[in-house]
C-alpha cells in the first residue's frame, strides 16, 4: 500500500501544495509578527560606564522564515524533478532535500515555540498570536514534510530494487 501512495501522482501534488499553502500562511503570520515586535532596551550598569542595550527581534522568527521561503524553492524543484524521476542522482537530491528541509522545519518551529512565553513573547505584545500560529502552522509543515520524506524515501528504495535494462 505504501508503494502505491508514493507513486500516486495526485497525493504528491495534493501534498506539495499543502506545504506551499502553509509555507506562505508561515511567513505571513512571522512576517508579521516581526514586523509589530517592539524590542526592548535597558541600560546596564557596568565599572566602565554604562551600555545601553537593546534586544531586538529573536533569530528564531527569523529562521522560522527562512523556512519558508526556502520551502518554495524546495517545492518547486520537487516538482520539477518528477521530470528526471528515473535518473540515480536526482533520486539523492531528492532525498537529500526532504531531510534537509525536515530537520530545518522541525528546528524552526521548536526554537520559535521555546520562545512563547519569555520577554519576546509575554501577554503585553501584540505580535505573540501570529507567533503561535506560525509556530502551530510550522509544526503542521514539519509533519507535511515527514509524510512526503516518507513517502520519497520508499519510492526510492523501490525503484532501487527495480533493475533497470538499457535501451540501447
Amino acid at each position: 500500500m505504501a508503494v502505491t501512495m508514493a507513486e500516486n501522482k495526485m497525493l504528491n501534488y495534493a501534498l506539495r501544495a499543502l506545504q506551499l499553502i502553509f509555507a506562505i500562511i508561515v511567513m505571513g503570520t512571522g512576517g508579521y509578527a516581526i514586523h509589530v515586535y517592539r524590542g526592548y532596551s535597558s541600560i546596564i550598569h557596568t565599572p566602565d560606564g554604562d551600555f545601553y542595550g537593546y534586544a531586538g527581534v529573536p533569530n528564531a522568527w527569523g529562521f522560522l522564515i527562512f523556512c519558508a521561503a526556502w520551502t518554495v524553492l524546495v517545492v518547486i524543484l520537487l516538482i520539477a524533478g518528477n521530470a528526471f524521476a528515473d535518473r540515480a542522482l536526482i533520486g539523492y537530491i531528492r532525498i537529500a532535500v526532504e531531510v534537509v528541509a525536515v530537520l530545518s522545519w522541525f528546528a524552526g518551529w521548536i526554537a520559535v515555540a521555546v520562545n512563547i512565553g519569555t520577554e519576546a513573547c509575554s501577554e503585553g505584545y501584540s505580535s505573540c498570536g501570529a507567533l503561535k500560529a506560525a509556530a502551530v502552522f510550522g509544526a503542521v509543515e514539519w509533519l507535511l514534510f515527514m509524510v512526503t520524506a516518507t513517502l520519497a524515501f520508499s519510492l526510492f528504495l523501490n525503484s532501487k530494487r527495480q533493475l533497470r535494462t538499457s535501451t540501447t
